[in-house]
């Protein structure tokens, strides 16, 4: 990950992509009360994010059952490598119904991980960053404002970026305290970036901290909890801010009661900022102009370039070209998986 991650190519994008991050309202988001929708599964450490539809394999034998339950009837075991499709995103105690052959019945999500199926520059996505880009596709893409192509141009231009900064492979290629990028936060203390504890902040006197799914700043010296709020608010119609709190800490792995969700809803000062940051609809919505100014128009130095050695910067950000392409990309799997 960059130290620079707190700003974002001369080169242009691709047909729509040149659309600016004008917002003309909400797209086909629910008025009242915040469901639970965004969550997808957090029970199984491997398939959370997991979508109806997907296809899954297994990572080591496990067993093939009637139920969601260890005591319920074995079907048969399935083997170490063999693959199924998801019936429903919603787990039941860690287990997940799943289409085998044809035969429909329950498995624990722990030995199970998403088999990826789409390419971006020409890389094969890894298992996570497959996983988050259709959760993207389902869950934000409806979230932000303006019309469907600008809301495909923000959660294409977001999504790139948080790709190549390595947010969307916590868990597979570096230390953190979780494997959900929503709960995440990294503070740049010179030479090295430190995974924080969800309920920490970053102390290093204004520097780099990158927060959640989209991998945007807090910048707590110019972001105020009044415009964060008001962000939320305009994505979450007809909620309040306590609402849309208690959605994020959900959202995040923090079950209604924990610690961290108590914690995360009373919050204060950066805190509250960064947790505001890290609900998905703010996030994407905030970062998609900074992307869109300092990359796709400006080519600053810690967008794309001969810097971007390391992976999976180097597969998405080795030059302006590798951005455009990854950027032309990824808004077409959006815009095919999108509502």
């Amino acid at each position: 990950m960059s130290p620079h991650s707190s700003q974002f190519s001369r080169a242009a994008l691709l047909g729509a992509l040149l659309l600016a991050s004008s917002g003309c309202g909400p797209g086909n988001v629910e008025v009242g009360a915040i469901a639970d929708e965004d969550i997808g599964s957090t029970e199984s450490p491997l398939l959370f994010g997991a979508l109806a539809g997907q296809t899954i394999r297994a990572t080591e034998g496990v067993n093939f059952r009637t139920a969601p339950s260890t005591t319920a009837s074995v079907i048969r075991l399935i083997n170490v490598g063999e693959q199924a499709t998801v019936v429903s995103e919603t787990p039941s105690n860690g287990f997940y119904q799943i289409n085998v052959g044809g035969t429909v019945g329950w498995s624990h999500g722990d030995y199970w991980e998403l088999v990826p199926r789409l390419y971006v520059n020409g890389y094969l996505l890894s298992p996570n960053q497959e996983k988050w880009l259709r959760w993207v596709a389902a869950k934000t893409v409806p979230r932000l404002t303006g019309t469907r192509d600008e809301r495909l141009d923000k959660a294409a231009r977001v999504s790139w970026w948080a790709m190549k900064e390595g947010v969307w492979d916590l868990g597979y290629n570096r230390p953190n305290p979780t494997s959900n990028p929503q709960s995440w936060s990294s503070c740049y203390y010179a030479p090295n970036n430190v995974d924080l504890w969800p309920l920490d902040t970053c102390n290093n006197g204004g520097g780099a901290w990158q927060v959640g799914l989209a991998g945007i700043q807090v910048n707590p010296n110019s972001r105020t909890v009044a415009s964060l709020e008001s962000t939320a608010l305009s994505l979450y119609p007809g909620s309040t801010v306590t609402a849309i709190m208690e959605h994020t800490a959900r959202t995040a792995g923090f079950p209604t009661g924990s610690t961290e969700f108590t914690s995360i809803v009373n919050s204060t000062g950066n805190l509250r900022k960064s947790w505001l940051l890290r609900n998905h609809g703010v996030g994407f919505q905030l970062q998609a102009q900074t992307v869109y100014s300092e990359c796709v128009v400006g080519g600053y130095s810690w967008c794309y370039g001969s810097g971007h050695t390391w992976y999976p910067a180097n597969r998405y950000a080795s030059s302006g070209s590798a951005m455009n392409n990854s950027l032309y990309n990824i808004r077409q799997h959006l815009n095919n998986l999108a509502p």
